[in-house]
């Protein structure tokens, strides 16, 4: 009795499973058939597409031409003009003037005011009018960011660096706290670029900067006097070494030499390190000295023809114009849509 009680228990589980597996293979069924619809109704657009080009092919390959015409016309246009890029190293705070300075020539070039722009360059008003932009941005790399963090960690607190990256210190950056940038300007003529440069580069001296640039001229001078003044005092104790060691030498018939507690003494070799630190640092001074008497130096020049950056103009024009064919040859089909969209609403 229970065995069938139990039998026919497992059958209506089984019949009612029956539905649930029916259910789940109609959703299988149905998102397959949603796919395979999804993708068919995709090639069939694009079937259209292809028809629709088929059909206008003569309009579209018509503004193709156009705008690859105008392409090649514009590049030859761009063959005349020259660039100037220039990597630079502004002196004393002066980047912000610098940067100023650049938008500021930009700003006059982009407004057609070629009388300004020509006092401000010391170029004749036909000159101005040949030059084409300007800009400037920061130029760096890792490794002058990673030298520059390095100068910063020796002369902070460690503690205070804890929490400060370099990834912090490159995103905590200004526009003009960095060491070097690039400036580019673009004119029809490569005289006029050269002509223009030293005007380009050069920062008017206000208060900030005159205090900044004398205060390190000084500080530069100090030093390089008390290097000097050791280096000397250095080079005198050395003769009165080796004047010791000589007169020890020819009474005593040995080359050591004591010092106050009759144990042999290293003050030579010392003295010898020392002084070659000294001149190190010496040449590192008289570098920043000479580095320094401009208040804007140039770290590279060149001039080149053409663009500085590729501006693939032909393939921007050959698309923007295969669009307006496109847009041209489907106003026809979008008119007559719109025509007998009302009689299909009825």
């Amino acid at each position: 009795m229970n065995q069938q009680q139990d039998n026919s228990n497992r059958e209506e589980q089984e019949v009612d499973l029956v539905p649930v597996f029916v259910w789940i293979g109609n959703g299988i069924k149905n998102f397959f058939n949603a796919i395979g619809a999804f993708f068919k109704a995709i090639g069939h657009a694009l079937i259209l597409f292809f028809v629709f080009l088929q059909r206008n092919i003569l309009l579209i390959g018509a503004f193709i031409v156009a705008g690859l015409a105008l392409g090649f016309y514009l590049d030859s246009n761009t063959k005349s003009n020259y660039s100037a890029q220039l990597r630079v190293e502004p002196n004393f705070n002066s980047s912000s003037q610098l940067i100023s300075n650049i938008n500021y020539y930009d700003a006059l070039t982009s407004e057609g005011d070629y009388t300004r722009l020509a006092k401000e360059l010391g170029l004749t008003v036909d000159e101005a009018q040949q030059i084409n932009g300007f800009s400037i941005e920061e130029s760096y790399n890792d490794t002058e960011l990673l030298e520059e963090y390095d100068r910063l960690a020796r002369d902070a607190d460690t503690m205070a660096l804890d929490n400060f990256t370099f990834e912090g210190f490159k995103e905590a950056k200004r526009e003009m706290d960095y060491q070097f940038y690039e400036i580019i300007a673009k004119a029809n003529s490569r005289d006029v670029l050269e002509k223009a440069i030293p005007k380009i580069i050069e920062v008017k001296e206000n208060s900030g900067i005159k205090a900044a640039r004398l205060s390190y001229l000084e500080n530069t001078e100090f030093n390089i006097s008390s290097k000097q003044y050791q280096l000397t005092e250095i080079d005198s104790l050395l003769a009165a070494y080796q004047k010791m060691i000589a007169t020890n030498q020819s009474s005593s018939g040995n080359t050591n030499l004591f010092v106050g507690d009759q144990r042999s003494s290293d003050n030579l070799a010392t003295l010898f390190f020392q002084k070659q630190e000294l001149l190190e640092d010496l040449q590192d001074l008289r570098e920043d000295k000479y580095g320094s008497e401009n208040t804007v130096n140039i770290v590279s020049e060149y001039v080149v023809r053409g663009s500085v950056k590729e501006e693939h103009t032909k393939l921007k024009l050959v698309i923007l114009f295969f669009v307006l064919g496109i847009l041209v040859a489907a106003i026809p089909a979008v008119w007559r849509f719109l025509k007998s969209y009302p009689n299909t609403s009825k």
